[in-house]
């Protein structure tokens, strides 16, 4: 072997150079009978050709899970085709066969829920039909039940005005109106909101989901909402629930601007004066109050509103 720093010529075998000790470089043998003889690699090669029942049961697995993404995947895709529509509970269908609970004092806007006539109890409900063509159709048609007092024929024909128009805003709001009615409010505030979604200019949800806010306490969203709703355009209603919540926040002037403005639209509305006259008490206008309070005892036939104007008429006349 020669050394490849000295020349020096080397016995075959040796490591290192007999004349100046440098590592002498040593050949390789690569032997391909021992490569092809190695017994793990006979082993691997031959599990590759193999399909046993683990491998199976990992393919089924599998299998489900792609299955269960399938369907979230439809899942997902059917909700944003129906807008994630409303879906009725058992529970909440049959609380529509319940006797109505007392209207609250705060005024909803009454677009479906006209005073019915004394005779209309006697009537039969229309049957529901088949649904197709124009939802407005099925919407007049469940305004018409619950002016009958049939209010499951009522929620049959809304929900049908909503299979044929999944966006028809006013179906929402009429759902959300009979739901408030059976004091379903969780439901009532769902359906004024898909009302909005769709129609965000519907201001008469834009008034009763304010009056839900306002009775859960939520005077600050409620004001937001409701001033909203009097900026579309003139309403009694608006207003007047637009000055009960001022009345409530402690804030007399706004609430008294409000209640000018409500009167005016509806001159004979006792609930009207009502508020009115409490806000001109929380001024410190007591002549104002007295005639005002005289008002409700002129247009009123409601117990309750006719004992607060006497009590405060007499507190109010002892004081001066």
């Amino acid at each position: 072997m020669i050394c490849p720093a000295c020349q020096a010529e080397n016995p075959p075998g040796t490591k290192i150079c007999v004349k100046c000790g440098h590592d002498l470089p040593q050949p390789v043998e690569a032997s391909a009978e021992a490569y092809t003889a190695d017994p793990f690699i006979e082993k691997s090669s031959k599990n590759k050709s193999k399909f046993g029942v683990r491998d199976m049961a990992r393919d089924v697995v599998d299998f489900c899970w792609l299955l269960l993404i399938i369907f979230l995947v439809f899942l997902g895709f059917l909700g944003e085709v129906t807008h994630w529509t409303f879906r009725f509970t058992e529970t909440e269908e049959a609380q529509i066969h319940v006797k109505p609970a007392i209207v609250k004092p705060i005024k909803h806007h009454r677009v479906i829920a006209q005073a019915p006539s004394e005779e209309s109890e006697n009537i039969v409900a229309e049957k529901p039909e088949v649904v197709y063509g124009n939802p407005a159709i099925f919407y007049k048609k469940g305004k018409k039940q619950f002016d009958l007092h049939h209010y499951q024929s009522s929620f049959t024909f809304l929900r049908q005005a909503l299979e044929i128009d999944p966006t028809y805003a006013q179906a929402y709001f009429g759902l959300g109106y009979l739901y408030a009615r059976f004091d379903m409010n969780d439901a009532a505030v769902r359906m004024y909101e898909m009302a909005l979604r769709f129609d965000p200019t519907h201001s008469e949800a834009m008034n009763n989901l304010a009056m839900m806010y306002f009775h859960a306490g939520n005077y600050d969203d409620a004001l937001e909402l409701i001033q909203k709703a009097v900026a579309m355009g003139d309403s009694a209603d608006s207003e007047y629930n637009l000055g009960s919540i001022y009345l409530e926040k402690n804030q007399p002037d706004s609430a008294l601007s409000a209640f000018q403005k409500a009167v005016s639209m509806r001159p004979n509305d006792a609930a009207i004066f009502n508020n009115l006259a409490l806000t001109y008490e929380k001024l410190g206008k007591k002549q104002d109050a007295i005639d005002t309070w005289n008002k409700v005892l002129q247009y009123s036939d409601n117990a309750d509103l006719l004992q607060q104007a006497k009590t405060h008429l007499d507190y109010l006349q002892a004081q001066s």
